[in-house]
């Protein structure tokens, strides 16, 4: 299956574009202060509280994949893929799982009837790139090993960064992942093309100063430039099949577009979704036709994966 577009946004994103940049992360992230201020609050936080909609619609469990904690997602009354699938949250490495992530978890697990193991890996400050890579990669390691089969991962972006980090290190084991699915991947923690830079003013919801502070405290000790930090750099030969879903007024999207072109060089089997003038995770606004079309376009790229 090929690349897919929006050739024009939907009155319904810009309406909901127009709001998101009503929220106050643009503020927060804009702002060197207000920035580290936001990063000391949100350390400790747990995953957040699964809306009501949710909560009927879905079994959530708590489970342990070597050394993480585990949210086990499915839907109720559905039969099931054999295949489960890792999820690995965003939020610049500092926020928790919110509830945007629950909106987006809730449509994918019925949508693809998968079962989804959301992992609590540890954030930044106290958590970093070593760190989450190794986490991550033995609990995929430990979830294959009880399955006796390997997960689809996915991830939306830092999350995205992290689980292609992951899938780079477990390319040549029998823990590779059957499947990446990257939503709006954050691939160069210190977010140096100068596209990014010149659609700052466009993008609703991130800015580049609170994300380099960030990529930073993720980084620590390995630098920004380490493929674990910054998996743009890492070489893409041997990635598994690759899906990625991203929106044109997003500052990550110059690097996930020139991530697919080398590793579509590398031989890897990798496509996008592109939705035109979409906002950062944009698939997280299930209600949205271009979520929506997103995910069926996702779920006709994995149905392979999902047949086992």
């Amino acid at each position: 299956m090929t690349d897919a577009f929006t050739a024009r946004p939907s009155p319904l994103l810009r309406v909901t574009a127009a709001a998101v940049r009503l929220l106050r992360s643009k503020r927060i992230m804009v702002s060197e202060p207000r920035s580290h201020a936001d990063i000391e609050a949100s350390i400790g936080k747990p995953f957040a509280t699964p809306p009501r909609s949710s909560a009927r619609r879905l079994l959530i469990s708590q489970d342990r994949l070597g050394p993480l904690r585990t949210t086990v997602i499915e839907p109720r009354g559905i039969p099931l893929s054999a295949r489960p699938l890792v999820y690995v949250h965003g939020g610049a490495y500092v926020h928790q799982f919110e509830t945007a992530h629950w909106w987006l978890t809730d449509a994918l697990t019925r949508d693809l009837r998968v079962r989804i193991f959301a992992v609590d890996y540890t954030l930044a400050p106290t958590g970093t790139a070593a760190r989450g890579v190794a986490d991550v990669a033995a609990a995929i390691t430990a979830l294959t090993e009880r399955e006796g089969i390997t997960p689809i991962v996915a991830g939306d972006s830092a999350g995205g960064g992290l689980a292609l980090a992951v899938a780079a290190r477990l390319h040549d084991t029998p823990s590779a992942p059957a499947h990446l699915a990257l939503f709006a991947p954050w691939l160069d923690a210190g977010l140096r093309n100068p596209e990014a830079q010149a659609l700052e003013r466009r993008d609703p919801s991130l800015a580049v100063p609170g994300l380099r502070i960030a990529g930073r405290l993720w980084a620590s000790e390995l630098g920004i430039d380490h493929p674990d930090v910054s998996p743009l750099f890492a070489d893409p030969a041997g990635l598994p099949p690759t899906s990625l879903v991203v929106g044109t007024r997003d500052i990550l999207y110059p690097d996930a577009r020139d991530f697919a072109a080398s590793a579509r060089s590398a031989g890897v089997d990798v496509a996008t979704f592109t939705a035109s003038d979409a906002f950062h995770v944009f698939p997280a606004a299930t209600w949205l036709p271009e979520s929506i079309s997103a995910r069926v376009w996702l779920k006709q790229r994995l149905a392979a994966a999902l047949r086992g």
